[in-house]
């Protein structure tokens, strides 16, 4: 019974990077989490966006109260306790300072919590409007503002042969999945 248990453990991760289960599985779950942090930023009246760590296959969403910038008091520094609770997965104090320096900060919400994508899917390349280029490494975000607007965005998700791609409409807030590739619009 233990050796047919352990070729079920190890089948199912190979049968769902064949069907593609986990891009498909990753790319639902981000479309989620993208209309409900434009409904979120439109009801809080702030500013969020949904970060997107490219190289850890992860996400998150980070928000502001109301317009976001850097901080108006660049001087007055938050000591490392506080900086520790406000960007608790951040490791490297010289980076929660940094990190200090804008309004953002982590948003907890049961809906849009911090994920990895499952298996072997990883993000292709981000186009996110008001860029020139696509992120390709790096942390790519995508913006959502208090009036009810976010950047239209083409976030692909890719696991093998299987490519879906997330593209977020700017006015609406609608997040669709659709499968392959998709030609990016200016």
């Amino acid at each position: 019974m233990s050796i047919v248990a352990l070729l079920a453990a190890l089948a199912v991760p190979a049968v769902e990077s064949i069907t593609g289960a986990n891009a498909r599985k990753a790319a639902g779950e981000l479309a989620g989490s993208m209309r409900a942090l434009f409904d979120t930023a439109a009801l809080r009246h702030a500013t969020c966006r949904m970060a997107l760590d490219l190289e850890k296959r992860a996400y998150w969403a980070e928000c502001a109260p109301g317009r976001a910038g850097v901080s108006a008091r660049p001087d007055r520094e938050a000591d490392d306790r506080t900086l520790q609770e406000r960007f608790p997965d951040e490791k490297d104090a010289d980076v929660r300072r940094l990190l200090a320096k804008t309004a953002f900060g982590q948003f907890k919400d049961r809906l849009v919590q911090r994920r990895e994508l499952p298996g072997s899917a990883g993000f292709g390349p981000v186009h996110v409007e008001g860029r020139r280029d696509a992120v390709e490494q790096g942390t790519a975000y995508v913006y959502f503002f208090a009036g009810g607007q976010a950047q239209r965005a083409y976030v692909p998700i890719v696991d093998g042969r299987h490519l879906y791609t997330i593209v977020l409409e700017p006015f609406t807030g609608r997040a669709r999945v659709v499968a392959g590739k998709v030609e990016v619009r200016d």
